[in-house]
């Protein structure tokens, strides 16, 4: 009995620590539980803190060229390859800026986002992209996918939310494959974008020329003189219509251009009645904000006309300016009259308190810096001036010289065609040592012999601005050398003679020179063994985006070195092989490389004598390119079957947007397949069909195309063998709706 009572006993305190260890499995459990939940709103303030950041941060004009609210959505949402995840495509978009969002989300029932009527912008997949603007990104996406009260209307996009949970995911695996974006998703140190980030996204868009439209956001300034990106609905309803057209018609009368969205006037005044004409609509129209103004070369405006733009500037929104004052036709005594008083009213122009950024080009009468101001002033954020002088005298010239000592405002200074010969180089040489400003200097067309140019090329080296030097000599090897260690961003040497032994040195120093980005070789015949040392430097270099070497006799040997420095370099954009003759066999390499580079974008192979083979092999690689926008095969005999075959890529292809196939050998076959190929493609603007033997029936299946392709801008086909009815039927379609088509039939 007493057993049994035992092992009940037994049995009761057995379950009891049971019973016990579920309740502390249970505390345990809420424990973790609110711990998560404390986690997550901890997260989520800070999610909120770092949203309200970049929601309340404002800029000035000049700082704010582009969009600041933008995400990434995926163009489709299939499995990325995990053996290249960066090749992976995405849009992005841009996002309305209506309401107020100097103050706090939390504050302010106004404070409502919504994206833009606009299928965004194909991204150039590459870690720098995802470096710069990844934690950005991420706060803006997380807080749409959890709902803050960050946007009202983001409701109009299909699927939005498994697209945002998608590019999150994705993120998130970038962050884990890729150990230099291994940060992009923590959102606790982000640092606030400045404008310069801001103004350095379009390189990272695949934005075509004529697009230029920023997501179909127009740019305002608010009250505080803050900027913001709004839709053209929120815009309309804050501006009058009936002022702002009557601007637009003055501009377009005087051949100008306004970009309604970027609150952007570029014009040419011709005469005194046509400027007083457009500063008195200026004054009248709130929504300009910069300008770009030119005074035409044969109008012979006097300081009154100064005063006139003074006046119009003062009443106007606009705080930038670049003003080019042309050159007059006054004879000499008259300048040396007029000069002083030209100056006093520019001066005024130049001290308004509106105005932020004033660039002037001034006219090649204007010789002394001295009459202007030599440095900025406390409410400019740019001042520069850009000197043309023509026929300049010594004295002149001695007084330019010595004035670059001093001036912290000149930035450009040509002095082409001005008969300066080494004793004036040197003398600028000397000047370039201490100035501090000077960024581009052009001595094209004077007798400059070795001394000079070496002494030039010293004070390019040294100098910490100067990064552009016109100059037509022969350089020395040792001097280029040390020009590019130094801190210049391009390189023209095209026509200069220049033999192997300066490229190869050239090609060495490329290996570790972290400022180039451009280097122009044309027509030098550098031949195939330079080729090789050049595409030895580009597997290494990390800054040349543009590489110019057309008419340099390079043959198959070169374009395949090249061809596989392109597989490991992701920081060549544009490559010019015109008039080389790199064959079908260097096509065929090239086609390889695209199938890899993710960075080229501008390929020109005119007159390389690629022939039929040669287009096939491209036409395979643009079938998975996803970075190509411009492509120039003209002059090469790719006949009808290369036709054939481009047709098939262009169907499948999402980038490319100009393609050149002038004198390409293509009868009606071929444009019949291309044809085809136009009534799905969606991307491409601009076809260049021109001197083929394109006829009757090939013109018309064009013309059917047409009817529905929707993005064809451009449409080359003069010098082809169809009669004037089928030009008669393209030219309509072409200017159909309310795209600007442009047909080029004769």
């Amino acid at each position: 009995m007493q057993l049994e009572l035992k092992e009940k006993n037994d049995e009761v305190i057995k379950l009891q620590l049971e019973a016990k260890k579920k309740d502390d499995r249970m505390l345990e459990m809420h424990k973790e539980t609110l711990n998560l939940q404390q986690q997550a709103l901890d997260r989520l303030a800070i999610l909120q803190q770092k949203a309200e950041a970049i929601l309340i941060q404002s800029f000035e004009l000049h700082e704010y060229p582009i969009p600041r609210l933008f995400i990434i959505l995926p163009i489709d949402r299939t499995k990325w390859d995990p053996m290249n995840i960066l090749r992976k495509k995405f849009r992005l978009h841009f996002l309305c800026e209506c309401g107020d969002h100097t103050v706090e989300t939390g504050k302010s029932s106004q404070n409502q986002i919504h994206f833009a009527k606009h299928e965004g912008y194909i991204v150039r997949n590459s870690t720098e992209f995802f470096q710069k603007y990844g934690k950005y990104m991420a706060i803006l996406l997380q807080c749409l996918s959890v709902g803050m009260p960050l946007a009202a209307s983001l409701g109009s996009v299909p699927d939005l939310k498994a697209g945002i949970d998608y590019s999150l995911d994705y993120m998130r695996t970038l962050s884990v494959e890729y150990p230099a974006l291994k940060s992009i998703n923590t959102i606790e140190d982000y640092e606030a974008l400045e404008g310069a980030d801001l103004r350095g996204l379009s390189k990272f868009l695949q934005i075509n020329d004529e697009d230029g439209k920023l997501g179909n956001l127009y740019r305002i300034t608010t009250e505080a003189g803050h900027v913001k990106w709004v839709c053209i609905g929120h815009f309309s309803s804050t501006y009058k219509e009936k002022e702002q057209k009557a601007f637009e018609d003055v501009v377009e009368m005087n051949g100008g251009e306004y970009d309604s969205q970027l609150g952007k006037v570029v014009i040419e005044l011709r005469s005194r009645a046509a400027a007083r004409g457009f500063f008195d609509a200026m004054t009248k129209a709130k929504r300009v904000y910069e300008l770009d103004i030119t005074f035409n070369r044969g109008w012979d405006w006097t300081k009154a006309d100064l005063e006139t733009l003074e006046n119009a500037l003062r009443a106007s929104s606009i705080s930038m300016l670049r003003l080019d004052l042309g050159s007059t036709q006054e004879d000499n005594t008259r300048k040396l009259r007029s000069t002083t008083a030209r100056y006093e009213k520019l001066v005024r122009i130049i001290e308004l308190n509106t105005m932020k950024v004033v660039r002037i080009v001034l006219s090649p009468d204007f010789t002394k810096l001295s009459s202007l101001s030599n440095q900025k002033l406390r409410h400019h954020h740019e001042l520069t001036f850009e000197m043309r002088p023509r026929d300049i005298r010594p004295g002149d010239f001695r007084v330019l010289v010595n004035s670059l000592g001093t001036n912290m405002t000149l930035a450009s200074l040509d002095l082409k065609s001005n008969s300066i010969e080494d004793k004036g180089a040197l003398a600028l040489s000397e000047a370039l040592k201490v100035n501090r400003y000077l960024a581009t200097l052009d001595l094209r067309d004077n007798p400059i012999e070795k001394e000079g140019v070496l002494a030039l090329l010293g004070a390019l080296r040294t100098s910490p601005t100067l990064t552009t030097l016109g100059l037509q000599s022969t350089l020395i090897e040792e001097e280029l050398s040390e020009v590019l260690k130094g801190n210049a961003t391009s390189a023209t040497l095209s026509y200069s003679s220049i033999g192997n032994e300066i490229i190869l040195v050239l090609a060495e120093t490329l290996k570790t020179n972290a400022t180039l980005t451009s280097l122009i070789l044309q027509n030098n015949s550098i031949g195939n063994e330079a080729a090789l040392a050049l595409s030895e430097a580009l597997k290494t270099n990390m800054t040349l985006a543009n590489l110019n070497l057309e008419r340099n006799s390079i043959w198959k040997e070169g374009a395949l070195a090249l061809s596989e420095a392109l597989k490991t370099n992701m920081t060549l954009a544009n490559l010019d092989l015109g008039y080389n003759t790199i064959g079908k066999e260097g096509a065929l390499a090239l086609s390889e490389a695209l199938k890899t580079n993710t960075s080229l974008t501008n390929l020109n192979l005119n007159w390389d004598s690629i022939e039929k083979e040669g287009a096939l092999a491209l036409s395979e690689a643009l079938k998975t390119n996803t970075t190509l926008t411009n492509l120039d095969l003209g002059y090469n005999t790719i006949g009808n079957e290369g036709a054939l075959a481009l047709s098939e890529a262009l169907k499948t292809n999402t980038s490319l947007a100009n393609l050149n196939l002038t004198s390409t050998s293509i009868g009606n076959e071929g444009a019949l397949a291309l044809s085809e190929a136009l009534k799905t493609n969606m991307t491409l603007i601009t076809l260049d069909l021109s001197y083929n033997s394109i006829g009757k029936e090939g013109a018309l299946a064009l013309s059917e195309a047409l009817k529905t392709n929707t993005t064809l801008i451009t449409l080359d086909l003069r010098y082809n063998s169809f009669g004037k009815e089928e030009k008669l039927a393209l030219s309509k379609l072409l200017r159909r709706k309310e795209q600007d088509r442009i047909p080029i039939l004769e």
